[in-house]
């Protein structure tokens, strides 16, 4: 099943309307069909799914808790690709890496990441107020906090959402990489046009399948947290509509479609980090009396409004990021609802979440 997609404007309606005379003008606006699934000729963006799957595995081997701690020399060579260090072999052999896909930020920070969470994994001792190490849950999960509560590993996988995914979408695939300097008119049997072949490598850093929403499998990082977050704000249709009207707007050469689409993108990711937040927020409260939970799901909040730091595209400003960071407590065992409260309140605010704050 198709949906028919006519972009004409409504300026070009009422000039139709209002004229009562014969004219010549004819309108050249482009008639096309929009399929349901992103199921299009000479689609490729097996190298987004491949970082993502590198990611999946740093964030696996942060998770683990070998006598002696996390292997931080592996973790950094798996953010290069050096020195064979995933379990997938066909990640070694790709060419690919994390880090020259990142921000710059993000490039330095993930070091200080690792190394904050290799130190913590090595102590010896139970995490607690002051005092690094390996905390259990209520329920038995482990996770490394640091003296002052923090999470890296969560921290990371939140951060690496907004400094990979979110940067490579918005400020890369979204502006520059459907430029109207970018080719699309030789097509690569495979890979399509140059834009074509952007355009989808955006939407496998989406990290969902071709006919997602109504198959869910498989779907990963930002693919996940979309439909986490979908009871509060809808990004699934958002995103996926957007997605598929923007790649048949590229292969009808409508350039207004196009950009109109990936502005919708741009605009969403960003929303969509806030929403997410705000989720953690929720979680936060639901676990707000076992420390060592409470801290790593306050980990992954700080991680998201972080995250914002390396989306040039974004429309919140630096400062606007740093008083919310500031919300947050020195140390996470000193959280008190009325600090959660008011970083739910201040990302809420920020991008009109007021009405559903509390459910996302």
């Amino acid at each position: 099943m198709k949906r028919t997609f006519t972009a004409l404007t409504l300026s070009a309606v009422l000039m139709i309307t209002a004229s009562c005379k014969k004219s010549d003008n004819t309108d050249t606006t482009p008639t096309y069909d929009i399929p349901t699934t992103y199921n299009f000729s000479n689609v490729d963006f097996s190298a987004s799914t491949i970082r993502l799957g590198m990611v999946t595995e740093m964030s696996n081997l942060m998770k683990k808790f070998p006598v002696g701690g996390i292997d931080g020399q592996k973790l950094k060579d798996m953010f290069v690709n050096a020195n064979a260090s995933f379990t997938t072999p066909g990640y070694n052999a790709s060419g690919l890496q994390i880090k020259d896909q990142c921000f710059t930020l993000i490039q330095t920070d993930v070091p200080r990441f690792i190394d904050s969470l290799v130190m913590a994994s090595q102590s010896v001792l139970p995490a607690s107020k002051g005092i690094a190490g390996i905390g259990t849950t209520a329920t038995g999960t482990n996770y490394s906090l640091t003296a002052t509560g923090v999470n890296y590993a969560q921290v990371f996988n939140k951060t690496i959402m907004g400094g990979l995914i979110c940067y490579q979408i918005a400020n890369n695939y979204m502006q520059t990489g459907i430029s109207s300097s970018v080719n699309n008119s030789t097509v690569i049997a495979g890979t399509g046009t140059a834009m074509q072949h952007n355009w989808d490598l955006a939407f496998g850093y989406w990290g969902v399948p071709i006919d997602f929403p109504t198959n869910k499998v498989g779907a990963k990082l930002w693919g996940s947290y979309s439909t986490q977050i979908d009871s509060g704000y809808h990004a699934n249709k958002i995103l996926m509509d957007a997605f598929l009207k923007g790649r048949a707007a590229i292969n009808n050469k409508d350039d207004k479609t196009k950009l109109a689409q990936a502005t919708i993108i741009m605009q969403t990711f960003e929303k969509m980090t806030g929403a997410a937040a705000l989720q953690e927020v929720k979680e936060v409260k639901e676990s707000i009396n076992d420390n060592i939970a409470r801290n790593s799901r306050l980990s992954e909040c700080y991680g998201f409004v972080y995250s914002l730091k390396y989306n040039p595209a974004r429309k919140i400003t630096d400062a606007q990021i740093d008083a919310i960071l500031a919300l947050f407590p020195a140390n996470f065992y000193d959280l008190t609802l009325g600090q959660l409260n008011a970083i739910r309140d201040a990302v809420s605010a920020q991008y009109g979440f007021d009405s559903v704050k509390d459910i996302l």
